[in-house]
């Protein structure tokens, strides 16, 4: 009699297991893409970050005479894509550069003056957001802030959906003193 008894609870014990692996795959694997998207949404961070302190130390034309706006911008691209070329489940789509109207710094770009590049770092735009505009003499410098927007796909596969993500930092141009 004990014997059927163990039998039986060694069927039970099978089934609690294939219930129980899937669901702890399922958190592993979930777990993974979520720090994987965490790293990447760091690594934006970085980069926009760096890309505006550039923008801010660039400055306009007080600082910079004889420049174009096209060489002012691909110097802070450059340095934006050289930081984010570590998002490794990312795919850059855009980045702008831009002059926030608004105290939140969000990119609108109904109103904003902005330079938008794609994820390779081609100008689509123009140069809206001129050299000639970033102010530094105070108390009226421009705040110039950097926004990237990016794809995250999920690395492990187990989830097939495609998140679209943006980053921003805003600084205000270093001022020239008088």
């Amino acid at each position: 009699m004990r014997f059927n008894h163990r039998r039986r609870q060694g069927g039970q014990a099978l089934v609690e297991l294939a219930i129980s692996v899937p669901v702890l795959l399922w958190l592993l694997l979930g777990s993974f893409d979520a720090t994987v998207m965490v790293s990447d949404k760091v690594i934006a961070g970085y980069a926009t970050r760096q890309g505006a302190r550039l923008a801010a130390e660039i400055g306009g034309l007080e600082t910079n005479p004889g420049v174009t706006t096209a060489q002012v911008d691909q110097d802070i691209v450059r340095n934006v894509l050289a930081v984010a070329i570590a998002m490794n489940y990312s795919t850059l789509t855009e980045l702008d550069i831009y002059a926030p109207r608004s105290a939140t710094g969000v990119l609108n770009k109904a109103t904003d003056l902005y330079d938008q590049y794609d994820g390779a770092g081609n100008n689509q735009n123009g140069y809206p957001f001129g050299i000639n505009l970033r102010e530094q003499i105070p108390p009226n410098e421009t705040s110039i802030g950097v926004r990237l927007v990016w794809s995250y796909h999920p690395p492990t596969g187990f989830a097939t959906f495609t998140i679209s993500l943006n980053e921003y930092t805003v600084l205000r141009a270093a001022p020239v003193l008088a």
